[in-house]
């Protein structure tokens, strides 16, 4: 299977490689000469000249020496998309990492907040790509502190006519944040008439449908324009249970060296044991505290007796647990215990895959030449975002037995558990669904602004202002009332809680019902509360800009263009009362973030013909741009740029730019209040249970993880290889870094190289790319921490080892600071293919596209000497593509479109961290599955255009194509089923899809 995985993706690259060689086009933007037109067409024959993303300078897209991906709305359309991320992150500019959905952001904690979604051009962050909206800056949007991205949820697909993605860098033209790149959201224009669209998409299984529904007017003037746009769109909930893929992790296991599966089985099922997440379970320990490998489970549906029994049968290992009430069973001390766990809850089914979404927009536009050849124009961008999503979580307390009270307190205790006799202390873990999640994201953008044309010189002023006002409301319990029941050696009635002030209530968390998360009224109330929270971020700047031609020098115009730009961010986020007091039980507690910070600056821009009409020359020019910012916070910066256009002849044209970018810390980097959260030891120590993990060849004593976490000069004096952790959680600290951060730099070059042979139809643009960035601001998560400086070829005089606490006496993890810093450098590196052919056959236009990015490099490195290769892990493949035909045919257009994702493997990381692929299951020796196969889409579609109105439909993943499955084990998933936002299309199966439209 392998092997053919591997055939299938160097059938991919082939495939991709012949039709770049053979069957390519110009309309890509990838600013190639125009293809050869109909004769017969009489405005194909002519260029608009417009301007186009990559230069401030007035030119045409197809002679700008920057490479520029164009994604138009129709291919959306005829793909069954209508969402504007999904439109954006299914390009091969995107498709290669991991980027930020609903999907993702709800199951994750990212920027933006939970459903929120953003563009990461190659995977170097949605931060340091920089969105525009008609060509200028579009101000953040979502949730939480961590609020600095466009949120693509803001504009709708129905508004927007294309994308120009700008793939270098170019802070030097458009300022920070563009190191990766642009992309620049182009809305429709000059529409005389109007239009209404309507939508819908169903899964053939149900669940995840969308429906969207849009109308559009226009009016050309003598004097000028008016736009005006509405949009409503619906995604409904995808819940786990509704995709047999997407819920009940296995452990997914394999007998060495063959595809048999070796999952521990569930008897009660006969199918591979369900291991989402533990619940109903009651944790024992010794009165020192000590743990018990067994645990309580209580026999819901009243079969357990057929397959253990209540107790072990050893009675030495009996007598290490108390007595307990009927119906209560002993599970996970010994094989066939562990097969009846209960891990899959009722609750996990209603878990959101895809959240619910409902967005309302409102989008104007227009302009008005007030005379004097100075025109005025405004935009106007209203968006309501709201989401929920449903799930699920454990919570716990520890309580004493009557006897382990009366060992204590001599008989003077009071309040035990009832039913459960002997000197223990228990940990009862119930499961709850009071853990969903909504958010309201109102957004505003308005722009204003005037341009005309001044000896032939084209200028523009504007000033735009954007608002992101978002209250997010989160299911939480209360830290107090939890630790109310926790210990307890009296009745807490007639007392009411520290902090939430509630009247105390006496609540046995060991009672079956509340253990299935079935609590009263009265429990509920006294556990449970929501806390909302609100943040504001506003953006507001002034721009100029002129531009035109200096000289008529011997090869052409010198062109230039200069301005400025000044900028103020501001964010304020409050969380909700329960948060700021931290009394959140198992969330962190914050306080309120807010700052501003100020940007000035100004540019410049030269495109210098400089050879014309002379032997392997048509044209030569080159460009320079440069850029000098100041901010408040990090200082002052300059950035360049400098490119080089060279059309050899009609057919053949070389293009480089090469420039330098800036990033300052966005305002949550900086000033995002202190949070403190709590997580298990075992969560985060790479130290833990080094001697069994040997004894079960999962590590080596030779590995850098056993060499360093023994090693007494490490920190805290090191750790015994019997260490096992402690109950007691750490302390993690996040926080911004103001006063500490410096700014981002990074250099990008771009070499590419156009082919538009004359008579061929054809065109195909090769792009190099290679981006380097420095002093990246990051945080490398709490166990990231650790990782890397137990794996430090410098441990333990590695800076990173300073950032957490171990007791030389417990040898526990007391606090870890994980607060935003500046890490080495990221790198990215590798090739864009994009490839176009069409012809005019007597049976209708014909036309095949494909475009494909190889990435060669992606890494990180951490204070230097630590580094992270993620090229080829889950989530970055190597490899990625799309095939599109279309055939056009009078008023009928088909349309048949394959986007693939290459393999991916995380087997190499696992073992280069000390890992083993081999898991020791019920004294078996089984494989793990840590890679993704090669995986493609299919879609088609077929429209029809008649008078003053078009339909089309078809189907998305026509061969329902299902994600990845891995050992969640060594690999992030959802059921078995590979988590990331390459496989969307995989969630929702098979789809089908139809759009009306009817002009007026």
């Amino acid at each position: 299977m392998l092997f053919r995985n591997r055939l299938q993706q160097s059938s991919a690259i082939a495939s991709g490689l012949f039709a770049a060689l053979v069957i390519a086009g110009p309309a890509f933007a990838q600013n190639a000469s125009p293809a050869p037109q109909d004769p017969e067409d009489e405005e194909a024959t002519t260029v608009e000249e417009v301007v186009v993303t990559g230069s401030r300078i007035p030119t045409n897209e197809f002679t700008s020496a920057s490479p520029v991906q164009i994604l138009t709305t129709d291919r959306a359309r005829q793909r069954g998309l209508s969402d504007t991320t999904q439109l954006l992150q299914s390009s091969t500019l995107a498709a290669g990492s991991a980027q930020v959905n609903s999907t993702i952001s709800s199951a994750f904690v990212t920027d933006g907040g939970p459903g929120s979604a953003t563009i990461s051009l190659r995977g170097l962050g949605a931060n340091r790509t920089l969105v525009l909206l008609n060509g200028r800056r579009a101000g953040p949007a979502g949730t939480r502190g961590a609020v600095s991205a466009f949120d693509l949820n803001v504009i709708p697909q129905s508004a927007i006519d294309r994308v120009d993605i700008l793939k270098d860098g170019a802070s030097s033209i458009y300022g920070s944040d563009a190191v990766a790149g642009v992309v620049n959201l182009i809305t429709e224009r000059g529409r005389d008439g109007g239009v209404m669209n309507v939508f819908g998409t169903v899964p053939i299984e149900g669940g995840g449908e969308q429906y969207n529904a849009s109308a559009a007017w226009g009016r050309n003037f003598d004097r000028g324009y008016l736009n005006l746009s509405a949009d409503y769109y619906r995604q409904e909930k995808l819940a786990a249970g509704e995709r047999d893929y997407l819920v009940c992790r296995n452990q997914y296991v394999f007998e060495p060296g063959t595809r048999n599966r070796a999952d521990r089985i569930d008897p009660r099922t006969g199918q591979p044991q369900c291991t989402d997440l533990t619940w109903g379970q009651i944790y024992v320990y010794g009165p020192d505290f000590s743990g018990r490998a067994g645990r309580f489970q209580f026999d819901y549906e009243g079969n357990l007796g057929t397959y253990i029994p209540r107790r072990p049968t050893n009675p030495a290992v009996s007598a290490q647990y108390p007595t307990a009430p009927t119906g209560f069973y002993i599970v996970n001390y010994d094989t066939p215990s562990r097969a009846v766990t209960n891990n899959l809850s009722e609750y996990a089914l209603e878990e959101s895959i895809i959240p619910e979404t409902t967005r309302y927009t409102v989008f104007a536009e227009g302009a008005y030449e007030i005379g004097g050849g100075v025109e005025a124009y405004a935009e106007i961008l209203l968006n309501r975002r709201e989401s929920r999503t449903d799930s699920y979580r454990q919570f716990w307390n520890y309580t004493y037995t009557a006897d382990f009270l009366n060992l204590v307190y001599g008989g003077g205790g009071g309040d035990p558990v009832t039913g459960f006799r002997g000197a223990n202390i228990l940990s009862a873990t119930p499961i709850t669904d009071h853990f969903d999640q909504s958010q309201k994201v109102d957004y505003t953008r308005a722009v204003a602004g005037v341009r005309g044309a001044l000896g032939g010189w084209q200028w523009d002023v504007f000033a735009q202002y954007s608002r992101s006002d978002g209250e997010y409301t989160t299911d939480v319990i209360l830290q107090d009332a939890v630790d109310s029941t926790s210990f307890k050696t009296r009745s807490c009635v007639g007392t009411n809680l520290p902090v939430s002030g509630r009247p105390c209530i006496d609540v046995d968390f060991t009672r079956p019902d509340f253990l299935a998360g079935r609590l009263t009224p009265a429990e509920r109330a006294f556990l449970f509360d929501t806390d909302t929270g609100k943040t504001i971020y506003e953006q507001m700047y002034l721009e100029g800009t002129i531009g035109g031609t200096l000289y008529e020098l011997p090869a052409g115009p010198l062109g230039a263009a200069f301005g400025f730009h000044v900028r103020r961010d501001e964010i304020e986020d409050t969380p909700g009362p329960i948060t700021l007091a931290d009394n959140s039980w198992g969330l962190s507690g914050g306080g309120i973030t807010a700052g501003t910070e100020d940007t000035n600056e100004v540019y410049g821009e030269f495109s210098i013909p400089l050879l014309a009409d002379v032997p392997f020359a048509q044209r030569l020019t080159m460009s320079l741009s440069g850029r000098y910012t100041d901010t408040k916070t990090s200082g002052d910066a300059s950035t360049y740029k400098v490119g080089l256009n060279w059309e050899i002849t009609d057919s053949i044209r070389v293009r480089a730019t090469h420039g330098t970018s800036f990033r300052a810390p966005a305002l949550f980097e900086l000033y995002l209040a202190d949070q403190t959260s709590f997580i298990g030891q075992r969560n985060i120590d790479p130290c833990l249970n080094l001697g069994q993990r040997v004894a079960d060849g999962s590590i080596q004593t030779t590995s850098p993880i056993y060499r360093n976490c023994t090693s007494t000069a490490g920190p805290g004096g090191g750790v015994l290889p019997t260490f096992t952790g402690g109950v007691v959680t750490a302390t993690v600290v996040t926080g911004g870094g103001l006063g500490v951060l410096e700014p981002e730099t990074s250099q990008a070059t771009v070499i590419g190289v156009i082919l538009t042979p004359a008579g061929s139809d054809l065109s195909l643009a090769v792009d190099y790319f290679d981006i380097a960035i420095e002093d990246q601001v990051d945080v490398l998560g709490a166990a990231g921490i650790l990782q890397a400086c137990y794996l430090s070829e410098s441990f333990p005089t590695d800076p990173i080892c300073n950032q957490f606490d171990r007791n030389s006496v417990t040898k526990s993890i007391d606090e870890v600071r994980d607060s935003y810093l500046n890490i080495a450098e990221q790198n990215n590196r590798g090739i864009d293919f994009t490839a176009r052919w069409f012809h005019d056959f007597d049976f209708g236009v014909f036309t095949i596209d494909t475009q494909t990015t190889w990435t060669f490099e992606s890494n990180q490195s951490t204070f230097a000497n630590f580094g992270t290769d993620f090229l080829g892990d889950i989530g970055n493949p190597e490899l990625v593509g799309n095939v599109n035909l279309t055939l056009e045919r009078g008023p009928w257009t088909a349309f048949w479109g394959w986007d693939w994702i290459g393999n991916q493997d995380a087997r190499p990381d696992i073992i280069r961290n000390g890992g083993n692929l081999n898991q020791v299951i019920d004294g078996r020796t089984t494989e793990t599955k840590a890679y993704a196969e090669f995986t493609g889409f299919h879609s088609l579609s077929l429209s029809y255009e008649g008078e003053g109105w078009e339909i089309s439909g078809g189907l998305a993943n026509v061969f329902d194509e299902l994600p990845p499955a891995a050992s969640s084990i060594s690999v992030g998933t959802t059921g078995n089923s590979v988590l990331q936002s390459q496989y969307t299309e995989a969630y929702y199966g098979r789809r089908a899809f139809m759009r009306l439209s009817r002009s007026f």
